[in-house]
């Protein structure tokens, strides 16, 4: 005989094949071990929802819910709950035919400050959708849309004190979110924006850094200090809960274009390193040659995340329908992009970034060790142009320094895009958030030690402090030597003043009849 009984309220561990709350309890029935997992208290449970989609209901069949006794009670209403096909309600579907319902409340103690509450009135807030999950939306929450397993809920016929009947659900309602993630994640940003405009302060300061490399780097670097920056302050407002959907959907679009800026800037970087070292370069290091290439770098890695930005706008704010996949639903989902909308508009096109510039990084690599050939077999010949092969040498070794800062920075940049997409997949895995978190303060420091702290940098900074020192003192003494000459001068103008009024007093003077004084 096969008994089904209430799901337990506990935590336990499978050893194989299904998660307890995805299954049902066995009891006195012999089993061969197919779709059954074993629990630490010695139960058996069939692991029903691999070969159906499975539902909660809070009672079981013919009983309802009583919210203010919590207990289940005999009703004569029939349990057929409506089911959604996204956001299309589907007209004839049999929910107890094409489901299996897992009877019995959910676990709302599993994770810290959840409660049950009802959702009231049902038919306006939630629906259950074909894959067994419940969709409620909830407007005054950010986001105001939640998706709800079967573990985290439970539908069923809810019986009032004048004993009325209303089709309605429990959910596992998170009273607290989790404020400690937000938290550390913003303050792992704002360490990091510190290092970030610290090495671009740093580039700005030095004359011999704003160069075309420099200007590069410092237009990454700010791309990315902006995105984080942003960033950060949404997840404060959030924590504090003083941001309106408005905002979070202003602040996703300029996130959205910073971040997207600085993957681009990287991409010029990775570019402009490979086209170095082809050989197709002029070599004409002109101020002006210069500037036009930054602008044609600038009009690309600015330039198209515009356009990328204006499209995820106009696709928000279009008439396509709920359903559809590029639908980016910025203002259902909250703050930022999630799930497949972040997977289509952010995600992808930094995947083919970063394979362009793994392309580069190959063609550069490939091409220094040739051109490191060729070095040496010029080296081992008797040549008069040891001076101009020196010259070569010494360009060809900074190229290459430049070469490894990009590789050290995109290594940098892959790990802590890397860390970002496994957590989007594992939102539940705390540890992991936190160490991705930890790792966002170390992007800041990372860039300033690879690009600030070296002793080439050091000498340019002693250097410019010392020159600025010297202007100083130099501007001091002039303007010492300016006032001196100028006092000099006074007070020789006024003994001269006072030499005149003497030699006029010695010497016969009349006055003509304009009253002019004559000598």
């Amino acid at each position: 005989m096969q008994a089904f009984l209430i799901i337990l309220v506990m935590i336990t561990t499978t050893a194989s094949l299904c998660d307890e709350d995805y299954s049902v309890k066995k009891v006195q029935t012999s089993s061969d071990g197919i779709n059954t997992s074993a629990f630490t208290d010695g139960t058996k449970r069939d692991c029903e929802c691999s070969e159906k989609v499975c539902a909660r209901k809070c009672c079981p069949l013919g009983t309802g819910y009583v919210l203010e006794e919590k207990k289940c009670v005999p009703v004569l209403d029939g349990f057929n709950p409506p089911v959604w096909e996204e956001h299309t309600l589907l007209k004839g579907y049999n929910a107890t035919e094409n489901m299996y319902f897992l009877i019995g409340k959910m676990n709302c103690t599993r994770d810290k400050g959840e409660i049950r509450i009802p959702l009231e009135p049902a038919i306006d807030t939630y629906h259950l959708r074909t894959d067994g999950e419940l969709y409620v939306d909830i407007p005054s929450n950010i986001p105001p849309v939640i998706i709800y397993k079967p573990d985290k809920y439970c539908i069923d016929t809810f019986v009032n004190e004048k004993n009325e009947t209303q089709l309605n659900a429990l959910i596992c309602f998170v009273t607290k979110p989790d404020n400690n993630n937000y938290a550390l994640s913003s303050s792992c940003m704002l360490i990091s924006c510190f290092f970030i405009l610290l090495t671009v302060a740093v580039y700005a300061f030095l004359p011999e850094l704003r160069n075309l490399h420099g200007m590069v780097l410092m237009a990454y670097l700010l791309s990315f200090f902006v995105g984080f920056l942003f960033f950060a302050t949404m997840q404060i407002l959030i924590l504090r809960k003083e941001i309106s959907q408005e905002e979070c959907t202003v602040l996703t679009f300029i996130i959205y274009f910073s971040l997207l800026s600085a993957f681009f800037w990287l991409n010029v970087m990775c570019y402009d390193i490979w086209w170095t070292f082809s050989g197709k370069r002029a070599t004409s290091g002109r101020h002006g040659s210069v500037m036009k290439r930054f602008c044609c770098y600038a009009g690309y890695a600015f330039g198209v995340p515009t356009v990328l930005t204006v499209i995820l706008g106009a696709l928000e704010f279009s008439d396509l329908p709920m359903q559809h996949p590029l639908l980016p639903k910025l203002r259902l989902q909250g703050c930022f992009l999630y799930g497949t909308s972040k997977l289509i508009y952010l995600y992808g096109p930094i995947v083919v970034l970063c394979v362009a510039n793994l392309i580069f990084f190959t063609l550069t690599a490939i091409k220094i060790a040739q051109i490191k050939r060729d070095t040496e077999m010029l080296r081992s010949k008797d040549s008069s142009t040891h001076d101009q092969d020196r010259k070569d040498t010494q360009r060809m070794n900074l190229s290459c320094s430049r070469f490894s800062l990009y590789v050290k920075l995109f290594a940098v940049m892959g790990v802590n895009w890397i860390l970002e997409v496994v957590s989007s997949f594992y939102p539940e895995a705390d540890f992991f958030w936190q160490f991705s978190d930890a790792y966002n303060v170390l992007v800041g420091l990372i860039i300033f030690i690879i690009f600030v702290c070296k002793k080439k940098t050091f000498k340019l900074i002693k250097k410019r402090v010392t020159g600025c020192r010297k202007v100083n003192t130099n501007h001091n003494e002039v303007n010492n030597f300016h006032n001196k000459i100028i006092s000099r001068w006074r007070d020789g103008e006024r003994n001269a003043s006072v030499e005149t009024f003497k030699t006029l007093d010695g010497v016969d003077t009349r006055t003509g009849s304009n009253g002019i004084v004559q000598l």
